[in-house]
This record gives structure tokens, C-alpha cells and sequence, in this order.
């Protein structure tokens, strides 16, 4: 019996302490299950947003370096320059569409060869300022809106919008790590709790407890490196202590914070590096500068700051490629890098623009003497695909503290002194002086009266009498732009130039067409039915895509046949856009003529004046000056005859001022002349007058040269684009 009761005492403890057994494994396998169960969505939370922070940062980072990159091709407008980034772009960003607009958000391109967008007016979500790109999220995408320029001026905006696709699918691919990760460690948990359940009291709840403690150690110090990769510290190793899929998730998260790593380094080379020359970019130029004042400041040295830009490589990037191109701005790039000290710092602001920063010198000596050097190898032949290529450069030279105290004075007062050396000619350098700071305020004055003057009638037309050489007959008259101002001494010249400058060439061509249409139009009801009408037309506006509605709606208006319009192009221009000789081959189907102006001057091809049919070539008043006493320009004048007359091509002379000039030029074959030698230019209505006074002299019997009409004499006020 008492052996009964001991065994059913044995019997009720063992199940009592197999119970409490059960209870204490039973609450210890649910506080290791709490645990990790806890540890899940928080790791889960963590991963998605530390993901979505560097997407983030990262699509950051990419609109500050874009920002500079972009604005060179922005501000010239290149479009193929701008596509060919775009492009590039597209191999490192999930890209939907990238729309570059100008600073008034019409768009420039959108990365298409058709860019059927160019022009449109786009909406801009919010407009962003210059350095503060603004990314807005969506659901299935992201649009990316920043401003395109450098410093503080803008060019135009960018608005990317991106696909999230790749983000969600990675978050996605990451949820269900964790899921399995969680799950693989709730299974193991289980069946630690199972074998524990079959040792013997508080040894198998502290086993239970180490288990459930080993199980989400791992996970824990997961949950710490994710929080570390957030607050931006990527040096981080987390610990492999097994081979199972703990340890498999450990190893990912060493190489994702590897990955990080490299993308953050390789983002932060290319914000302050020049991919193609490997030269330190604008962003970094200006910090070295902002350094080399503060040093130079403090052991009361000089500085010198040189701003170069490469002659002639517009010429040959557009004929040869922008792969030559490249090759010939590295060989560039190289060769300033070997000629510069290892303190100096050479850069690539963008395009073929370069500068140089020389510190420690001693004076004017030093920075003048390493121009010189620069101007030497930039000068040697360029040996490239076999091409042999000659460059030269033009190098503005500063000081430090002498022509300016801020890394932006500095750079203004170099890029002064640079356009100055260009002007006088090329490869040279120019030191600056306070004068050529005084002349581009007088530029950019006048650029901002421009807009006024069209818009306030001080703008008028003067025309120039053009007669045929052999007969003497009026057959023409160049329009030429005069703008009368009260202040008219203080305007410097290159109207044409600043009205590029100042974005309202399209609107003043338009004018021009019109008023020169009427004023033609009336000639012609008046006794000049046969008198046809030049106008220069400016490189900017050749390739406008408003130009041959402009050119149709101004002929309708004054009722005018297309024959009677002739554009003149200068040589320059067709090199300018790629697209030059299709904007002619368009000017031609609507009828109108084309003529090459001051030719002699630039680049034309004879396979470019065969292959755009051009009507007729003006030769450059530079060789007509001096055509009586320099055998060079009798020779160079009248192979252009020569030229033309075997093309087919009528030859106009421009600048002609003297009877020996017209003799020269008759005996030559030249087909028409145009000068003060015939008629200075004159308004409207008294070339009509000066046409019927040189009638009457030109039916007089034939001499060898009709004789000069009377000449009227006009107010100088008015500021004409050019002397023909």
C-alpha cells in the first residue's frame, strides 16, 4: 500500500514537476519566441528604410554632380552634348524620361534623336534652387527636379523621373529574406525548446534560455549593423559564426556595406572629378582655390589663376567627331598636367575650358612665364587616329591680390583677360587690367537695354545698295540693323552679338523680316520690280525651329515672291550645329536664296558650297581693303571668282571703296559690288530716292565703271552691325 502511495507520490511529483517543467519551458520558449518574433518587423523596418535613405542619397548625389556637368552643354545649348549625357545617365539610374528645359522650363531636349518636345513650356513641380535638388516619391516612380548651372546662375532645370520597380523588388527581395531568416530561427527555437523539454529541470530551462539567447544574438547585431549603415557608418563586419542561413545573411550585409562602400566613393570621384580628363572638375576647382587664397592669405603669398580655352576645337570636334574630340581634351589635359608644378592645380571647368591655379609664385614673372609654357605644348601637333591636328589656346591671366580678393573675382577677372587674348587674335595670353573689366560691364549693359530697344521702336533699318558690276543696274540692298540711342557713344559694337547674348535674336529677326518685306515690297510698286533683299542671318537663329514660319508669314504679309529674300550666313555658322546644312536645304525648298557672308574668312569647303546649292558667296571686305596693293589678296580674290564662277555660284564684293577696287574686281569676273563706293547705307525711303537718281546715271552710255551717284550723308546715333 505505502508502496502505492510512494508511487502514486512519485507519480503526482514527477507530473508536478514535469509540469512546472512544462510551464517553465513553456514560458521560457515564449519569451525566446517574443523575442525574436519582436526583433522581426524592426529589422525589417530598418532594411527598407536604410535602402530607401541611400536611394535617396544617392539620386541626390547624382543631381549635384549632373548640376555642373550639364550647365557647359546647357548654356551653349548643345543638344547632342546633352543627349550624349543623358545616355550615359541612363546606365547607372532607372530612367523613365529625362526632360532638360531651358531657364524659362521650355524644353531643350528629352534625350530623343527626334526631341518632338523641343520648345513645349513644362510644367515644373516645384521649381528647384541651385544646389537643392528636390526628389519627390510616388508609388510606382520618383521625379528628381534640380537646377542646371554653376554657382549661382541658372541655365535651365532637369526633371528625371525614375522607375521604383528595381527599389521595391529589392525591398521585396529583403522582406522575404527576413521571413525566411525568421521563420528558420522559429523552427530552430521550436525544437530547442522540444529537446530541452526532455532533460532534467533547471538545466534544461538555462539550455532553453542559451538557445533562445544564441538564436537571436545573430539577429540582434543584424538589427545594430542596419542601424550603423543608416546613421552612415559603413566600416562595419559583422561577425559569420555559422554556415546556415544566419550566417549566409551576415556575409550579404558585409557585402552589401562593402558595395555602399565603393558606390559612396566612386559617387564622391565623380562630384569632384572629371571623367573624361581625370582633371578635378569645377566643384573641386573652386574648393582648391577657396584653400589656396586662405593659405596664400596667411603667408602673404601671390597667387596666379589662368583661364585657358582651346582655338580652333570646336572646328574639329563638329568635323571629326566628338570621339576625336575627347581624345584631343585628354592629350590636352595630359599635357598641362606634365608642364604645371605637382602643387599647382590644373581643371576642366567643362567643354574646352580649362584653368590653372599656380601657388607660391613671386610675381607677374612667374605666372607669365608659365603661360608662355602652356601656349608652347597646347601649340605642338596633336597625332590622333591618324589625324595630324594643330591647336592653339587663348590664356587669361590674374593675380592674386592684385586683380581680385574672392575666388570669384578671380575667376571673373581670368575669363575677362581670356576673351580679351581671343580677341586679339588667339594663341596668346592677356594679362588682365581693370579696363577690360570696364568693357564686359559696358557689354552686359548693353545686353540688358536690348530687349528695351526692341520693344520701344529705337531699333530701325538701314539698306545698302548692291549694283551688278557689268551693267551698272541696282539688283539689291542688304538690310542693316541700326539702333538709335541717346547714348550711343557709350555702345560698344557686335550688336548682333549681344542680341544672341541676350535671347531675343528670334524676336528682332522676326521684325527685321517684316519691316525689311514692307519696305521691299514698297520698292517694288515704285519702279523696282526686280529688286531682291539680303539679310544677315545669325547662327544662333539659323536652326530655330520657328525660323521657316517666320520667313513664310513675313513674305505673305507684304505678298512678296520667296526669290526676293537672300539670308546671309556666314562661313562660321555652318560649323556651328550639326544640323546647319539641313536648316539651309529647308530655307532653299521655300525658295528663298542663300549667300555666304565674308567668305574667305572661315572654314567653308568647296564640297559644303556644291552640296547646299548656295546662290551666292560675298567675299570678305578684309581682302577687298588691300586688293590694289597686296598681290596675296589679288590672287586669294580672284581664285574665289574663279571658284564660284565654275560652281555656278554668283560673286558679290563687300567694302568696296575705291575705282580701283571696282576695276580690279570687273577684270576678276566679280559679279556685283556693295560699298561706300556705291552708296553708304540709307533708310527706307531715300535708297528709293538714291535708286531713281542712279537710274538715270546708269542709262548713260557705258564707261568701264558707272559713275559714283550722289552720296546722303546719315546720322551717326544709330549703332549698325556691320560696315559693308
Amino acid at each position: 500500500m505505502l508502496q502505492t502511495i510512494r508511487g502514486r507520490l512519485a507519480l503526482h511529483f514527477t507530473l508536478l514537476i514535469a509540469g512546472l517543467m512544462l510551464v517553465m519551458l513553456a514560458l521560457t520558449g515564449w519569451l525566446g519566441y517574443g523575442m525574436v518574433n519582436d526583433l522581426r518587423p524592426r529589422l525589417q523596418s530598418i532594411f527598407a528604410e536604410t535602402q530607401t535613405l541611400n536611394e535617396k542619397n544617392v539620386l541626390l548625389n547624382s543631381a549635384n554632380y549632373l548640376r555642373g556637368h550639364l550647365f557647359p552643354h546647357l548654356d551653349r545649348v548643345d543638344i547632342a552634348a546633352l543627349n550624349k549625357e543623358i545616355d550615359q545617365v541612363k546606365a547607372w539610374l532607372p530612367i523613365k524620361s529625362f526632360i532638360i528645359t531651358d531657364a524659362n522650363a521650355r524644353v531643350v531636349t528629352d534625350g530623343s534623336i527626334a526631341n518632338y518636345r523641343y520648345g513645349q513650356p513644362l510644367a515644373l513641380p516645384r521649381e528647384p534652387l541651385p544646389g537643392q535638388p528636390i526628389l519627390d516619391a510616388h508609388p510606382d516612380s520618383s521625379t528628381l527636379s534640380f537646377a542646371v548651372g554653376a554657382d549661382n546662375r541658372v541655365a535651365g532645370y532637369a526633371v528625371i523621373t525614375l522607375s521604383n520597380t528595381a527599389l521595391q523588388a529589392s525591398l521585396q527581395m529583403l522582406d522575404q529574406q527576413v521571413t525566411a531568416q525568421w521563420e528558420h530561427a522559429s523552427v530552430a527555437l521550436l525544437l530547442g525548446a522540444g529537446l530541452m523539454l526532455t532533460l532534467v529541470g533547471s538545466i534544461g530551462a538555462m539550455l532553453i534560455w542559451r538557445v533562445a539567447r544564441s538564436l537571436s544574438q545573430p539577429i540582434t547585431e543584424m538589427v545594430a549593423a542596419a542601424e550603423s549603415c543608416a546613421n552612415g557608418n559603413l566600416d562595419i563586419a559583422l561577425p559569420v559564426r555559422s554556415s546556415d542561413e544566419l550566417g549566409h545573411l551576415a556575409r550579404a550585409l558585409n557585402t552589401m556595406a562593402k558595395e555602399l562602400k565603393v558606390s559612396h566613393r566612386r559617387m564622391r570621384h565623380l562630384a569632384n572629378y572629371d571623367a573624361l580628363t581625370g582633371l578635378p572638375n569645377r566643384h573641386l576647382f573652386q574648393d582648391r582655390l577657396r584653400h589656396a587664397l586662405y593659405a596664400a592669405d596667411r603667408s602673404e603669398h601671390q597667387i596666379g589663376l589662368m583661364f585657358l580655352d582651346l582655338d580652333g576645337f570646336k572646328a574639329i570636334n563638329d568635323s571629326l567627331g566628338h570621339a576625336l574630340g575627347d581624345e584631343v581634351l585628354k592629350l590636352a589635359a595630359a599635357r598641362l598636367r606634365e608642364t604645371v608644378r605637382a602643387s599647382d592645380t590644373v581643371a576642366r571647368l567643362g567643354g574646352d575650358e580649362f584653368t590653372v591655379v599656380a601657388e607660391g609664385i613671386h610675381g607677374t614673372a612667374d605666372v607669365v612665364g608659365l603661360a608662355e609654357k602652356l601656349l608652347a605644348v597646347l601649340a605642338q601637333p596633336y597625332s590622333i587616329q591618324g589625324h595630324r591636328l594643330q591647336l592653339s589656346a587663348s590664356i587669361g591671366v590674374t593675380l592674386y591680390p592684385e586683380d581680385g580678393t574672392t575666388a570669384d573675382a578671380l575667376l571673373h577677372s581670368a575669363d575677362s583677360a581670356m576673351y580679351e587674348a581671343k580677341r586679339r587674335g588667339k594663341n596668346a595670353y592677356c594679362r588682365f587690367t581693370p579696363e577690360l573689366d570696364l568693357a564686359a560691364t559696358g557689354r552686359l549693359s548693353l545686353e540688358q537695354h536690348l530687349p528695351q530697344a526692341l520693344s520701344s521702336g529705337q531699333l530701325e533699318l538701314h539698306y545698302q545698295p548692291q549694283i551688278h558690276i557689268g551693267s551698272g543696274h541696282l539688283v539689291g540692298a542688304e538690310a542693316l540693323l541700326r539702333w538709335q540711342s541717346a547714348d550711343a557713344s557709350a555702345q560698344p559694337g557686335g550688336l548682333i552679338a549681344r542680341l544672341e547674348d541676350s535671347g531675343i535674336v528670334a524676336q528682332t529677326t522676326a521684325w527685321i523680316l517684316d519691316e525689311g518685306c514692307r519696305a521691299l515690297a514698297q520698292w517694288r510698286a515704285q519702279g523696282l520690280p526686280e529688286l531682291r533683299l539680303a539679310i544677315n542671318l545669325a547662327g544662333q537663329q539659323l536652326t530655330h525651329p520657328d525660323l521657316l514660319e517666320t520667313v513664310s508669314t513675313a513674305l505673305a504679309r507684304a505678298q512678296l515672291p520667296p526669290d526676293a529674300l537672300e539670308f546671309e550666313i556666314t562661313e562660321n555658322s555652318l560649323l556651328e550645329t550639326e544640323h546647319s546644312g539641313q536648316a539651309i536645304e529647308q530655307l532653299q525648298g521655300l525658295g528663298v536664296r542663300v549667300a555666304i557672308d565674308n567668305f574667305g574668312t572661315g572654314y567653308s569647303s568647296v564640297v559644303n558650297l556644291h552640296r547646299l546649292a548656295i546662290n551666292t558667296i560675298k567675299i570678305d571686305r578684309s581682302l577687298i581693303q588691300d586688293i590694289a596693293t597686296n598681290e596675296d589678296s589679288r590672287l586669294v580674290t580672284s581664285a574665289i571668282v574663279s571658284l564660284a564662277k565654275q560652281l555656278g555660284i554668283e560673286t558679290a564684293a563687300q567694302g568696296v571703296e575705291t575705282d580701283t577696287q571696282c576695276s580690279i574686281l570687273q577684270a576678276q569676273g566679280c559679279d556685283i559690288l556693295q560699298g561706300y563706293r556705291v552708296s553708304e547705307p540709307l533708310p527706307a525711303q531715300r535708297l528709293l530716292d538714291w535708286a531713281k537718281v542712279h537710274r538715270r546715271s546708269a542709262e548713260q552710255p557705258p564707261q568701264s565703271m558707272p559713275p559714283q551717284p550722289q552720296q546722303f550723308t546719315t546720322s551717326s546715333a544709330g549703332l549698325q552691325t556691320d560696315q559693308a
